[in-house]
Order: structure tokens, then sequence, then C-alpha cells
């Protein structure tokens, strides 16, 4: 199993950004790119291919739901594994092709640990 090393960040709140961008890079030392807007990530898409998309539900203009259904039909070969963040958890409720949710508000000393795991799951069952 490839290990764990890029994340995209999806969430239209600066400070969950920064937060969640700290957790992940300066605490668990992945290579993480962070986007306020889902039709930007998408457009960055096929230059950085992250292996987990970490995406807001709720947000303006395109919403989480409309982000995972763009990324499914994106040309890009690759197929990020997605986690669902939301402060409301029936929002996040499994679906197909999801590796995870996280509720917010998440614990920043945790997250990298959780996305490593969401990830070791969602690799075994995709068997790489």
């Amino acid at each position: 199993m490839t290990p764990l090393s890029r994340v995209a960040l999806i969430d239209d709140d600066p400070d969950i950004r920064e937060i969640a961008r700290f957790a992940l890079a300066d605490l668990g030392g992945l290579e993480v790119r962070a986007w306020g807007d889902a039709r930007r990530f998408l457009a960055d898409l096929a230059a950085w291919p992250p292996q987990i998309v970490l995406l807001d539900l709720e947000m303006p203009g395109m919403d989480g739901w409309e982000t995972v259904a763009a990324l499914r039909a994106h040309p890009s070969a690759e197929r990020p594994a997605v986690v669902l963040m939301s402060g409301r958890v029936e929002a996040a409720a499994a679906e197909e092709g999801i590796a995870g949710r996280i509720a917010k508000p998440f614990d920043p000393l945790a997250l990298a640990e959780t996305l490593r795991a969401l990830w070791a799951r969602y690799a075994a069952e995709a068997g790489e």
C-alpha cells in the first residue's frame, strides 16, 4: 500500500483551512494544498492529483455533493479518496465512493492520523 502523502483540502472558511493545513502539514508531515473554492480545485486537479480530498459539505457556489459529482466526472485518470467534513453529522451520511467523514469541529492533533487510517482502509478496499 502506498502511504498517504498528498491531501487536498477544500473549505470556504479560511480559519478551518489554516487549522487543518497546520494539523496535516506541520504536525502530520503531509503535503497539503488548500482551496477555498471547489471550482478552483477542480481546475488544478490534473496538475496536482491528491490521494485524499478533505471536502467541506456546506460551501457557497459549488457545495460538497456537487464537488463529489464533478470529481467523479473529471477526465483525470486519478480517483482520489473523498473524506467529507461537516458540522452536521447527518449531512455526511455514508455514500458509495466516500472514504469517510470527519465531524466539525475536528481535533487538530488527531486529524492526520484519522486521515491516514481512512486512507489505509480505502486503499485496502481498492486493492492498492
